[in-house]
């Protein structure tokens, strides 16, 4: 009996470490019809507790696609990514919310069709 009550404790102190620790997260940002003339694209990610990470995708001739897709390791929490859509015929700020954990792919909408 001890031994069994030994184990689920560890396996409950085992599940909220599990839960509270870092995971990569899988984002999709929706650059919509106009893609090709964002040149560049800032992200930051703010948590509770300010920044979390950041990353800067420069493609001079502008973005190929109308979706950028990146990962990043987060803990769980209420995020915000601050994104700069850097291009003609001018620059872009947006904000947008996100929760970790998340089942699959994060979509972030970041088209003009948005504003």
């Amino acid at each position: 009996m001890a031994k069994a009550a030994l184990v689920v404790g560890a396996l409950a102190v085992g599940g909220v470490v599990f839960r509270a620790y870092p995971r990569e997260v899988e984002l999709r940002y929706d650059l919509g019809a106009a893609h090709r003339s964002v040149t560049e694209l800032r992200l930051t990610y703010v948590g509770p507790e300010g920044e979390m990470a950041s990353l800067t995708s420069r493609h001079p001739e502008g973005f190929p696609e109308p979706t950028f897709r990146h990962s990043v390791d987060l803990g769980p929490g209420h995020y915000a990514v601050e994104a700069t859509l850097v291009g003609s015929p001018e620059n872009r700020f947006v904000e947008r919310g996100f929760d970790v954990p998340a089942e699959g792919l994060v979509r972030i909408d970041l088209s003009e069709a948005n504003r």
